[in-house]
């Protein structure tokens, strides 16, 4: 594929042709999440009861026709500053089968026209720390695969997506609807994080974090949110052309930031060498005094976190569905045609379905697949 370029070292990139995203006008479809309760989740209703709620509102806001199935309990994870943690069923193949889905799912979706300028493989560059590469490939969780269109991956990889975690280590309110007592953990927002990992919000900076405490280097996989990573060393891209040409940064503890052309969100930088959290997760909102949405890594006792319009242009642009208003044609950056939001909710046309075939199971080494789990920690006091 394209090249990572470690400090120092540029490759050469093609420019894109401009394109036009088209808008498609056809009645909703819905998500439907199922929660596989362990024994012990089973056995509390209204744990149960608040996460069935957290999946309900993931379900309101994605209209792709696909079924999640997600394995979860409560137990004593060993860690008293780890609120839950998910794993994800992860597959992975080349860099263009998976970045050409994103591609074609985001072709009728009127908002999504950068989705057509991201680098193809030959394109692709990326800035990592001395001594790693990219192995060519793609890696997405399987529930965000089948949000791209991929039809037969619960038959081939099994009917889970993945597995969350609480801990009982931590005093939850199960029912906000009152408030959230004090000094208890809100249990939906947990969920409705954690579930959020399971539908794509990953990165493989994570990973290359942890090989790098460790003192490893490897040739890594891509994740598709990482392919929106920027930073201001690796280029603030502010149209098309860039966009597509500019590195994207995967180097922890290099302040990196979401960006669309239209908005840039801060991004956590790494545990062991960034700012202390995962890079699977926004920036922090103790460190910036601004929280940006449930991807947030940290919740503090009588915190309330739900889905923010910043959390939904996330997942819409790695290949979520997303109910949307009438559009007006407006110019965006680089001459990008998009189109400004309206006042009648509109469905959208799904991308056919594609069968598995190319697609492989995670089975990356025991080191890596350490980071195939994102966690939600505690914050005790807030800036």
């Amino acid at each position: 594929m394209g090249k990572s370029r470690e400090m120092g070292q540029r490759f050469g990139i093609l420019p894109l042709a401009a394109a036009i995203a088209l808008l498609w006008v056809t009645s909703a479809s819905a998500l439907t999440i199922n929660i596989n309760p362990g024994a012990t989740l089973a056995g509390n209703t209204a744990a149960l009861d608040a996460f069935n709620r957290a999946a309900d509102q993931w379900e309101a806001i994605f209209t792709d026709d696909i079924t999640v199935t997600i394995d979860a309990d409560l137990l004593n994870l060993g860690q008293p500053n780890i609120i839950g943690q998910a794993s994800s069923v992860q597959l992975f193949a080349g860099y263009d089968v998976i970045r050409d889905r994103m591609v074609a799912d985001a072709a009728d979706e009127f908002d999504n026209g950068v989705v057509a300028f991201l680098p193809t493989a030959a394109q692709f560059n990326a800035v990592v720390p001395v001594g790693f590469g990219l192995d060519g490939t793609l890696q997405a969780t399987k529930a965000n695969l089948k949000a791209m269109g991929l039809a037969g991956l619960d038959g081939t990889f099994g009917l889970s997506d993945g597995t969350i975690e609480f801990n009982t280590q931590f005093a939850f309110d199960l029912d906000n609807s009152d408030g959230i007592g004090a000094g208890l953990t809100d249990f939906e927002s947990v969920a409705a994080h954690e579930i959020g990992h399971t539908l794509g919000f990953v990165s493989v900076v994570d990973t290359i974090d942890f090989l790098v405490d460790q003192g490893l280097t490897a040739d890594v996989f891509l994740n598709p949110l990482d392919l929106f990573r920027f930073s201001d060393c690796s280029g603030n891209p502010e149209n098309v052309t860039e966009f597509t040409n500019f590195d994207r940064s995967l180097v922890p503890g290099e302040p990196a930031f979401f960006d669309d052309l239209f908005t840039e969100l801060a991004m956590s930088e790494g545990v062991f060498n960034g700012d202390g959290r995962q890079a699977s997760h926004w920036k922090a909102n103790e460190l910036t005094g601004s929280l940006i949405g449930v991807m947030d890594p940290t919740l503090a006792s009588e915190e309330l976190l739900t889905i923010t319009d910043d959390d939904i242009r996330a997942f819409d642009l790695i290949g979520w569905d997303v109910a949307q208003t009438e559009a007006v044609q407006v110019q965006a950056p680089g001459g990008l045609a998009l189109f400004a939001a309206g006042l009648i909710w509109l469905g959208r046309r799904r991308a056919a379905a594609q069968s598995p075939a190319g697609f492989w199971s995670s089975s990356i080494s025991s080191v890596i697949s350490i980071w195939d789990r994102s966690f939600f920690s505690q914050v005790v006091t807030r800036s």
